[in-house]
């Protein structure tokens, strides 16, 4: 089983690398860690708001833009009650980052599992994926203080964030190697080779019988 869910677009994928890499980063290194970060969410949110419009008005011919419309005023809405009010929701953020390492972590683990038996192993990235699991787990339960957790939290981040640019990278070569063995060309060559084998078994048994017919009239 080959899946793609979480990395068919190669730049949703390294950007959602650099993303965790950045917000990790921050949550080691500033203080106020928790605070930051959902700020960064906040702006984050508001900018996709803002692509979303963007994207809407651009493609209204195809009906989209209602659709758009619904995602940016969603986004832009939850993206600024996130910046104006982050203490809100900060001592939440180590929980809710344990479970996004559980749910990517955990997603990461099914696709490389998937492009394994399509270009060999993989085990290093299958072991962080693993990590970022058990991560996840143990801050949901969040046994040290919150600037711990925090730092925590941030290396955690760090890892999925390197995990998921290498995964992003065997990802491609697995959906390469996929299209090579089950793509459209694949079958257009063995159609190709069944085509030949046949027809040149069918000359074969015509040129035959024409022969034997041959003898026969020569022996009368």
């Amino acid at each position: 089983m080959f899946i793609t869910f979480g990395y068919k677009s190669n730049f949703n994928s390294v950007l959602r690398a650099l993303v965790a890499i950045a917000i990790g980063l921050v949550m080691i290194v500033v203080n106020e860690a928790t605070i930051t970060v959902v700020q960064i969410i906040a702006a984050f949110l508001i900018a996709a708001g803002v692509v979303s419009i963007i994207r809407g008005i651009v493609k209204r011919n195809d009906g989209a833009m209602p659709l758009m419309l619904t995602n940016a005023i969603v986004d832009i809405v939850f993206g600024l009650l996130l910046f104006f009010y982050p203490q809100a929701v900060a001592n939440l953020i180590v929980y809710f980052i344990g479970i996004l390492l559980i749910i990517f972590g955990a997603i990461q683990l099914l696709a490389l599992s998937g492009a394994m038996s399509l270009i060999g192993a993989g085990f290093a990235t299958l072991i962080l994926s693993i990590f970022c699991i058990i991560g996840g787990i143990l801050l949901l339960f969040n046994p040290f203080g919150i600037r711990v957790m925090s730092i925590v939290a941030g290396c955690l981040l760090v890892i999925y964030g390197v995990s998921d640019l290498i995964s992003t990278w065997r990802m491609n070569k697995a959906k390469t190697a996929y299209e090579i063995k089950f793509g459209p060309a694949s079958k257009t060559m063995e159609t190709k080779k069944d085509g030949m084998d046949t027809s040149g078994i069918g000359n074969a048994v015509e040129t035959e019988y024409h022969k034997v017919e041959n003898d026969a009239v020569d022996e009368q």
